[in-house]
């Protein structure tokens, strides 16, 4: 799992940077920032990608490595 202070870039692997959902501003906020924003009133939609992208990253990209065949 993701630890707080890590880096969004770091995270999300480079097949993943091609994804409408990665945002490169938010890149190089840490992970713990990202979740802050996500989970904010109101949330910020693009934040909430990005934490989407980490969280999930191994299950997207098998999911990216099967529409490519």
């Amino acid at each position: 799992m993701a630890d707080d202070s890590d880096l969004a870039d770091d995270l999300i692997p480079g097949s993943l940077k091609k994804s409408p959902s990665y945002h490169r501003d938010y890149g190089k906020q840490t992970y713990g920032e990202i979740k802050a924003l996500a989970g904010a009133r109101p949330p910020d939609p693009w934040a909430r990608q990005m934490k989407k992208l980490i969280e999930e990253r191994d299950r997207l990209q098998g999911k990216a490595k099967k529409h490519r065949r």
